[in-house]
């Protein structure tokens, strides 16, 4: 199956007059969408850095981590 990348059909299809208005709403659109990805992935981060954080060390050790990876590993996935 084949995927079009149709997001620059909002703004450049549009004519005249409703160009702003098509650009003001692709960009409110895109600020929005985004603003949800950024929401999501907090909320991954700090679920995963509340679960590494309920481990005891041994089992940190077996698995390869410390207490100091832990927001290492949130922060910079």
């Amino acid at each position: 199956m084949t995927v079009y990348n149709n997001t620059r059909l909002l703004v450049d299809g549009a004519r005249g007059s409703n160009l702003g208005i098509s650009r003001a709403v692709y960009r409110l659109t895109t600020f929005i969408a985004d603003l949800g990805t950024s929401l999501a992935n907090w909320n991954s981060a700090r679920k995963t850095r509340a679960e590494l954080s309920k481990l005891s060390d041994h089992a940190l050790d077996d698995i390869g981590l410390t207490r100091g990876d832990i927001p290492y590993l949130t922060i910079h996935r």
